[in-house]
């Protein structure tokens, strides 16, 4: 697919980065705690290409135009569904907790001149969350997995008919654990709600609200 020069040298850039630095988590590491538990916070922890792909795709077989990320870390994601967001003349919103890269990913905004498209939040989405407008056409899901069933209970009311939300991390690392099994329980049994399991990358859960 063809993108404007600055956007795809700076996802060029950032999978060279995502390259030399895997992102998975080392013996007896998780991906279930918070910053200042664990050694990740300097890690991408970015969502693969292919993921990233289908992202940009959702967004543009939707038209999407109000988009949430919980969880940008260094933008790599952010980009790609920034790029479909900007072609459909809508907004991303993407939310980060670690200072430092909050940091990086509003440069990488920037560099990829996007600064229209994306505005970044700083904190614990548990506090942003309920301060944002929605409704929301996307939701991207993939910050802290123990507060992943938290996440579903602020966002799917405000999403709309149609809407999706997308979780990442639902097959890898395993186990599970608690937040993600919680998480599951509650997007498969929403009456208004169909989801299902992608098994594409670290596995994805795609649910559609319904009317």
């Amino acid at each position: 697919m063809l993108m404007r020069q600055q956007i795809q040298r700076t996802l060029d850039d950032l999978e060279r980065q995502r390259l030399s630095q895997p992102d998975q988590p080392g013996p007896g590491k998780r991906f279930h705690q918070h910053p200042g538990l664990n050694d990740l916070n300097d890690k991408m922890l970015a969502v693969g290409p292919d993921t990233a792909k289908l992202l940009n795709t959702l967004i543009r077989a939707t038209r999407a135009q109000n988009v949430l990320e919980i969880g940008g870390s260094m933008g790599y994601s952010t980009i790609w569904m920034a790029e479909a967001v900007e072609a459909n003349g809508g907004r991303l919103k993407t939310l980060e907790y670690v200072p430092e890269k909050a940091v990086l990913l509003r440069h990488r905004i920037s560099e990829a001149d996007l600064g229209a498209t994306v505005e970044v939040y700083e904190g614990d989405a548990l506090h942003i969350l309920p301060q944002l407008n929605g409704p929301w056409d996307l939701v991207l899901v993939d910050a802290w997995k123990d507060d992943y069933p938290a996440y579903f209970d602020l966002v799917f009311p405000n999403l709309n008919v149609g809407g999706l939300m997308v979780a990442d991390n639902i097959t890898f690392p395993t186990p599970p654990g608690e937040g993600i099994e919680t998480y599951l329980k509650k997007a498969r049994s929403q009456p208004n709600a169909q989801s299902q399991l992608i098994p594409l990358a670290s596995g994805l859960e795609l649910t559609v609200r319904l009317r």
